[in-house]
């Protein structure tokens, strides 16, 4: 959390004598620095603007206006606009200054670069951000219908998505929270590509598993190859095997595929060299 300290433009009561009785005063506003400062709340309200569609710049000034409780009285001469915050005096802030101070939000213009999500969804409590100690078969599963979602963006996927991450059939999930699942997800790859870096750099493309054009069937058929793929490599092709690494924690299952991924790189660096 950051306090921006702004020199504005104070104006006293009567409001008949506002032109001739201004004075310059300090007027401090609070702003989180990152995605992981950010309360349920305040995500949820992003995800909410998020999904009005609404410009990069209209998202962070009203962040700011919300998390502020600020009101904006009116629109003044030379680009500057009466504000209000509960318990002051009004103020005349600039857009220069009110963009001054949204710049600190824009770590918003990026995925989180550490897993965040809303803790709860009605009275569903959502898994680990990170997926530690959630099963390795959990997250192959939500891995599958994000690929998906990707290739078909079917909002139905992302349903699907958020009754495993908050580990019920009956969540009922708006329209901000199956975003706020979209973004959950999208720093969840982010952050394991950065973690398990060998293992996601073999891993197939987006291209390799279908384009928006492919059959559905096709596609699904790619993502379970690949998910087949992924288990024989722990499992070094003993189906006796498979259920054990189906429960492994996930941290640990990627960890082991990370590892079998660097062999195989540095057995074809070695091949190469003779």
């Amino acid at each position: 959390m950051v306090v921006i300290c702004i020199h504005f433009v104070f104006f006293p009561p009567p409001a008949l004598d506002y032109l001739c009785n201004m004075e310059t005063k300090i007027f401090d506003i609070k702003l989180p620095t990152s995605w992981e400062e950010l309360t349920d709340m305040q995500l949820l309200l992003v995800y909410e603007l998020f999904a009005r569609d609404l410009s990069a710049a209209e998202v962070k000034t009203l962040c700011l206006v919300k998390w502020n409780r600020l009101k904006v009285l009116g629109q003044l001469p030379d680009k500057r606009f009466l504000i209000k915050k509960k318990g002051e005096p009004e103020v005349a802030l600039s857009v220069r200054q009110v963009q001054q101070a949204t710049s600190v939000l824009d770590f918003l213009d990026a995925f989180a670069p550490m897993p965040v999500r809303i803790s709860h969804i009605g009275r569903h409590k959502a898994i680990a951000a990170d997926f530690e100690k959630v099963p390795f078969e959990q997250y192959l599963y939500v891995d599958n219908l994000f690929q998906g979602y990707l290739n078909t963006q079917q909002d139905e996927l992302l349903v699907q998505i958020a009754q495993v991450l908050y580990a019920s059939d009956h969540v009922k999930p708006t329209k901000a929270h199956l975003i706020g699942v979209f973004y959950w997800m999208a720093a969840l790859k982010q952050y394991f590509a950065q973690l398990f870096s060998n293992f996601y750099k073999s891993a197939p493309t987006n291209e390799d598993r279908g384009s928006l054009g492919d059959e559905q069937a096709n596609l699904f058929n790619k993502l379970r190859d690949t998910t087949n793929s992924m288990i024989r490599a722990l499992t070094g092709g003993d189906i006796t095997k498979e259920a054990l690494i189906m429960k492994m924690d996930t941290h640990r299952a990627l960890t082991e595929l990370d590892a079998k991924a660097k062999e195989v790189e540095e057995y074809r660096k070695a091949a190469n060299q003779h």
